[in-house]
């Protein structure tokens, strides 16, 4: 069974694991297979012997120091840019997350890069649907695990079904056309400029 996170929606507490949603489970996967003028399946191979191919995504996962040593998540201290030094974020499964609702702006302003499904009970079903009976959103902040910045996740529902929405607040400024004023007499030169050439 997967782990429980707990939420506090503005004071009600409820529990629900997530399972992400991505796009192999809602349309599918494709495997390019490539075969050989015989019809026979080629493998891969490398040209040189004993070497060691690292998978996508491999290299980002391991962290090392100006020397190339090796280096533990754990023994990791953040800072900020001001050079402060700021504490961890705690994992959303290691506590409570508060959940405050928000308005639909702010939600669709966000930079979205990740779709979790709560998994609800049909005993907890109806409290969490009392939770969204006008089409409220919830924030908190989200991190999977202990880490030194949380993102910003909105909790939606389509009214049977309960997501989990994560990204980044966008810092949008807002601008505002200038006054555009029109010269009457520069208009009225354009005009008199235009040449009907039915008179020729």
């Amino acid at each position: 069974m997967s782990r429980q996170i707990k939420f506090n929606l503005e004071g009600i507490q409820l529990e629900a694991p997530i399972n992400k949603v991505d796009r192999a489970k809602l349309y599918g996967t494709s495997t390019r297979v490539v075969y050989d003028e015989n019809g026979e399946e080629c493998t891969l191979s490398d040209l040189y012997q004993g070497s060691v191919i690292l998978p996508k995504g491999s290299v980002s996962q391991v962290l090392t120091d100006k020397k190339g040593n090796y280096v533990s998540r754990s023994n990791l201290v953040g800072f900020n840019k001001s050079d402060q030094k700021v504490e961890k974020v705690a994992s959303i499964y290691s506590q409570e997350n508060k959940c405050k609702k928000t308005s639909i702006d702010e939600f669709v302003s966000a930079n979205i890069k990740s779709v979790y499904q709560l998994t609800i009970e049909n005993d907890n079903l109806q409290i969490w649907k009392n939770c969204f009976l006008n089409n409220e959103i919830y924030h908190f902040i989200f991190n999977y695990r202990e880490d030194f910045e949380g993102d910003d996740a909105y909790i939606i529902s389509n009214g049977s079904d309960f997501f989990v929405i994560v990204g980044k607040q966008n810092k949008y400024e807002f601008l505002e056309l200038d006054t555009i004023s029109i010269d009457q007499e520069e208009e009225d030169e354009t005009e008199e400029d235009n040449l009907d050439f039915s008179m020729f």
